[in-house]
């Protein structure tokens, strides 16, 4: 028997058979996709993070020096060292901090003080990469025994959710043919619909969160939280079908809500440009500027510097 004579038997005579089929090749293709796609996430941000610590590295080694010199040295070292400190604006993971930070010493090259607060930046913004990129190399070369089932795991959920997705517009395309049986409330088709885009609303938000690969920031965690409240809140639909519109609303509230709380605080509010620092830090540093020979402000060392800029 030919394969199409053999597909063509089974289409005839077992349905579900094709259906069971239709559903391992998809899963099989997705699990694949998914592992190939993980892969070469990984490999790129291992190399986008190679590529910053090669330039935060050049720059702090500069920066080294020309501390260590108390800013003695020749013009073609210093004119290097500036072109490291610009080129580390230009790396895949630089921070807007210490973008600033770097523009703001390019404006006025002479205050050992800005030299020095670089200098901390860029060796703590090291230290953070460092820390991700052995993480990142852990997770993939030495795995633990529950990350490895977890990335197995990980791998299903493109066809988890495919399969969702296709039982939701099942069941929503089902409530609207049955809609005339069932009642003949004018406003109950507002209802199925709010209760379908709330549904896939859901599953939209919490898919990318549980698939996970991204970068941590500052509020990952509470935006990895509203997703799970905004899925968990579909739950409510089980009280009834009238309530959908008002479910659907709070989890828009919810989403909403992320972008106030996930707000970056403001560069003017903080105690230095481009930068934050502990009460503690801060005190230690301050002691250690103290004794450098270059520590006077910016208007004696720069009489000629423009107002805009002391």
């Amino acid at each position: 028997m030919s394969l199409s004579e053999w597909i063509a038997s089974l289409h005839l005579h077992n349905p579900i058979a094709m259906i069971v089929a239709a559903a391992l090749i998809l899963f099989i293709w997705q699990y694949s996709a998914s592992k190939q796609r993980t892969t070469y996430k990984n490999n790129l941000r291992l190399e986008r993070l190679h590529r910053s610590l090669e330039l935060y590295t050049a720059a702090i080694g500069g920066l080294l020096r020309e501390v260590g010199g108390s800013g003695k040295s020749s013009p073609q070292e210093h004119a290097l060292l500036v072109d490291r400190l610009l080129a580390c604006k230009a790396a895949p993971y630089a921070t807007d901090d210490l973008s600033a930070q770097v523009t703001a010493y390019t404006m006025n090259e002479g205050d050992m003080t800005r030299l020095t607060l670089l200098l901390r930046s860029l060796e703590r913004e090291t230290e953070r990469l460092e820390d991700e990129r052995h993480m990142l190399l852990n997770r993939m070369e030495k795995p633990g025994w529950g990350w490895s089932l977890w990335q197995q795991i990980l791998h299903t959920l493109p066809f988890v959710f495919t399969t969702c997705l296709f039982l939701l517009v099942l069941w929503f395309i089902g409530s609207l043919y049955q809609l005339p049986v069932l009642t003949s409330d004018p406003a109950a088709a507002l209802y199925i619909w709010s209760r379908f885009l709330s549904c896939l609303f859901a599953l939209l938000l919490l898919y990318p969160f549980l698939r996970g690969g991204r970068r941590e920031t500052s509020s990952s965690l509470l935006q990895r939280w509203l997703a799970v409240i905004i899925a968990l809140a579909a739950l409510l639909h089980m009280t009834g079908l009238q309530w959908a519109p008002y479910v659907f609303t709070l989890q828009l509230l919810l989403f909403l809500a992320g972008f106030r709380f996930s707000k970056n605080k403001p560069r003017k509010s903080r105690p230095f440009a481009g930068h934050y620092f502990e009460a503690a830090e801060l005190a230690s540093l301050e002691a250690q500027l103290a004794g450098l020979p270059d520590s006077e402000s910016d208007t004696v060392r720069n009489p000629d510097t423009p107002h805009h800029l002391k």
